[in-house]
């Protein structure tokens, strides 16, 4: 019960994430980039979350 809980609490916060990212890049960048990160967050997980992070501030 304890892994399943876990799994879970992981993919709520995997699509929070995405969900924040989107509307970070869309606002920032416009409505196409949102998307476009969120599928290389998608692809690469974590390590193109952290990507984002730090791209996200240079104009």
């Amino acid at each position: 019960m304890g892994v399943a809980f876990t799994l879970v609490l992981i993919w709520l916060a995997s699509i929070l994430a995405m969900l924040w990212l989107w509307k970070d890049a869309s606002e920032k960048r416009g409505g196409h980039i949102g998307c476009l990160w969120v599928l290389i967050v998608f692809a690469l997980g974590p390590i193109g979350f952290i990507a984002y992070l730090i791209v996200r501030n240079y104009d």
